[in-house]
């Protein structure tokens, strides 16, 4: 696999064939749904005016999502296909993607510590999301708007 500086995990390079993003366990993340990539962008700039590092923010698009997606169909092997069923994370993949669909914005927020989590909701509490989920060490917590 390719590491490449400041690698989030749902990020493919052409060099590597690996359907890495999609199979990718990630730990230390805060995921956020928002409205659209306008509202995103006001988040992002929101967390970092409160003290996240840009390089800890990634946004992407429904559009890339979705491009994302079909070029890691593209390049699952039958081997791929069998340990990722036991490994990978499903739900949230069709999360994401049903997400992707209406058009959605993913913003990927990287959060090693989980004590740190509770600052970035309250910033992100006036921000239009419609589900968060932080993948933990030990486990993954949703916060969904109702």
């Amino acid at each position: 696999m390719y590491e490449h500086e400041n690698a989030f995990p749902m990020d493919f390079w052409a060099e590597d064939p690996s359907p890495r993003p999609w199979t990718f366990r990630p730990t230390g993340y805060l995921v956020v749904i928002l409205s659209d990539a306008d509202e995103a962008q006001r988040a992002e700039t929101d967390l970092v005016a409160h003290g996240f590092a840009p390089r800890d923010v990634k946004l992407y698009t429904g559009t890339q999502i979705l491009e994302n997606y079909e070029v890691y169909q593209d390049r699952r092997t039958v081997t791929d296909k069998v340990v990722g069923s036991v490994t990978a994370d499903s739900e949230g993949r069709e999360l994401y993607l049903d997400y992707a669909r209406q058009g959605r914005c993913a913003m990927w927020v990287r959060i090693p510590d989980e004590n740190d989590v509770p600052k970035a909701l309250r910033v992100l509490a006036n921000h239009d999301y419609v589900h968060m989920r932080y993948y933990g060490s030990d486990r993954q917590i949703d916060f969904k708007v109702s």
